[in-house]
């Protein structure tokens, strides 16, 4: 009601101004005064609402509204869009905050294992710890990070591993293609390397974890293939790791990467592609 009020005021002062000028003109006054001087009866044919002065002031009060409209919808999407990121911003906190807790929790318990042993091996592990610890505390809180750094990363962990490990369990990690140029999203690997470790290794019977990296046409594929050993007790663990990675994938490369994964009685398969930079 306000609004259409206030387009008939603005109509009203709009064509008072008119008249004020076109009207009262003394240019006008004259010519009806010249007219009048020839013929007495003359009267000026004068409608307070013309057809072209109305059809102009509507055209452009629409216009103008219009601009507006669309000034603040963009402004209104430009606010949820940055509401929506600092939501997103946020949840990829706790995911990664849930992350890292996890993969260090696992591997403090490699090292008690190593250190209940008096195994000669507990310094040079405590080391390999440390390192890992300082890449996740500082590092993996960018938002990007070399892939290089990602490859690094992930070989200490295996190395630290390593040194529980038996003459049973072969280990593969390989990488190609020119992964220097290339920037990921930090841990994205390391929840399925670690899985691997958990679920495929025997210290009684033989194992194989096969990890390969390759870096192709701004495409990042890995895979990760462990052989799913025989337990004697369940292992302790809420997978939060895999999880939340597959839903920081999710916020971080929609629709530009593919997560597959296949599960036999035998054999436990990671495929990760990543369309980047």
């Amino acid at each position: 009601m306000i609004y259409i009020v206030s387009v008939a005021l603005y109509l009203i002062v709009y064509l008072a101004i008119l008249y004020l000028i076109f009207i009262k003109a003394p240019e006008t006054q004259k010519y009806i005064h010249d007219q009048l001087a020839k013929n007495p009866k003359f009267k000026l044919n004068y409608r307070f609402i013309w057809p072209g002065p109305v059809t102009l002031f509507m055209l452009t009060f629409v216009v103008s509204s219009s601009s507006k409209v669309i000034e603040q919808w963009f402004q209104a999407e430009e606010n949820r869009l940055e509401v929506t990121r600092q939501q997103l911003q946020t949840e990829l906190s706790l995911l990664k905050s849930q992350v890292n807790p996890h993969f260090l929790f696992n591997t403090l318990n490699s090292i008690y294992s190593l250190s209940v042993t008096n195994s000669d091996k507990t310094p040079d592990a405590v080391m390999k710890l440390s390192r890992i610890m300082r890449y996740t505390l500082e590092e993996s809180q960018n938002d990007e990070v070399p892939l290089q750094d990602e490859i690094d990363f992930a070989r200490s962990y295996i190395d630290l591993q390593k040194l529980r490990l038996t003459d049973k369990v072969h280990i593969n990690f390989a990488t190609a293609g020119e992964v220097e140029n290339v920037i990921v999203a930090p841990l994205l690997f390391i929840p399925f390397i670690e899985n691997a470790f958990k679920y495929g290794i025997s210290t009684h019977h033989p194992s194989a974890i096969d990890i390969n990296l390759q870096v192709d046409n701004n495409q990042v594929t890995f895979t990760c293939v462990n052989d799913i050993v025989p337990v004697s007790h369940k292992h302790e663990g809420t997978g939060t790791g895999i999880v939340n990675t597959q839903r920081r994938l999710d916020m971080l490369y929609p629709g530009k990467h593919t997560l597959t994964i296949e599960s036999n009685p035998q054999q436990y398969k990671v495929l990760l592609v990543i369309k980047v930079k």
